[in-house]
């Protein structure tokens, strides 16, 4: 009888979590590849050259106009940091709204993650289904941009996402 219990109860969480991963599906899937050299500083400095020192990297999808980002900066840099202590180098990309630029860096200043930020400066291309993604949201990447896992939202605990 405490076996049939037990399995249940593994079967539940299996369940459940197989439903939750499901629901995740706003933004890029795992996968697939964002455009790194759409993304740049303010001195013009893509992702894509940032990234030839990383093989792999952190990314933190954030926005100006998200509250919950700017409530959760103290969790962004103790996120930043776990991350960081792995040797996977973490950075701020944004997707602009058609205003100025320079609020979204002061934004990304104001998080005091002390990393590098982008902002989507492509207008000849959309940046797709980035734009859809929950923020804050994580997305960890290779050198070529693929997409090796994302999490939407911040873990509550702040640690590894």
């Amino acid at each position: 009888m405490k076996f049939n219990k037990l399995f249940i109860a593994l079967s539940l969480v299996v369940f459940c979590t197989t439903v939750a991963l499901a629901q995740d599906q706003t933004g890029p899937a795992v996968g697939e590849t964002i455009d790194l050299k759409s993304f740049q500083t303010r001195s013009g400095r893509t992702l894509s050259e940032a990234m030839k020192e990383n093989s792999i990297a952190m990314l933190v999808l954030v926005d100006p106009s998200c509250g919950t980002c700017a409530s959760l900066k103290d969790s962004l840099r103790t996120l930043r940091e776990r991350v960081e202590k792995t040797r996977i180098a973490y950075y701020v990309v944004m997707i602009p709204d058609g205003t100025d630029e320079a609020k979204y860096f002061s934004f990304a200043d104001s998080l005091k993650l002390d990393v590098e930020s982008f902002v989507w400066n492509n207008p000849s291309a959309k940046p797709g289904s980035l734009a859809s993604m929950t923020k804050p949201s994580h997305l960890q990447i290779t050198n070529e941009g693929l997409i090796v896992q994302k999490w939407s939202g911040i873990p509550q605990n702040s640690g590894t996402p």
